[in-house]
């Protein structure tokens, strides 16, 4: 059985209980129609709009990641965060492969493998962006 926190003293009670057995404020229930559970007790299937996905998938060829997130929330910093990683990691990849073509061989070789490095980083990045605008809060890892 769940438990849930009292209001009034937070002290942890069973969830089918009506009144906390430390303070005996009444503790309150869920609906019974919640919108977030169906009849069984499973969540429904969170629905997410094309456009969002959309923007999650395009923009990040440019540069830009997050631009999802911000679409569904444009009020939590999450997308925002996401947006200025991208950002300040695509310009040295756009740097890199200037530079890359512009240098002797050696240089071009060490440019190359640090090339890889930060392209490998802004991959996961960008994958991390769509999966957080499909599914939502996977991992909740690192709080923003």
């Amino acid at each position: 059985m769940s438990l849930k926190k009292c209001p009034g003293c937070g002290e942890y009670v069973q969830s089918n209980s009506l009144t906390c057995p430390k303070c005996f404020r009444e503790v309150p229930r869920e609906p019974a129609g919640s919108p977030e559970r169906s009849n069984n007790g499973n969540k429904k299937p969170r629905k997410v709009s094309e456009a969002a996905v959309l923007l999650a998938l395009i923009p990040p060829f440019v540069g830009l990641l997050g631009l999802g997130l911000i679409y569904l929330h444009p009020k939590e910093r999450k997308g925002y965060w996401f947006l200025a990683a991208g950002l300040l990691m695509f310009l040295p990849i756009l740097a890199l492969f200037f530079l890359m073509r512009e240098s002797g061989f050696f240089s071009a070789v060490l440019l190359f493998l640090l090339l890889i490095i930060i392209l490998l980083i802004y991959i996961s990045a960008a994958a991390a962006a769509l999966i957080e605008t499909i599914l939502g809060p996977v991992l909740r890892i690192v709080r923003f």
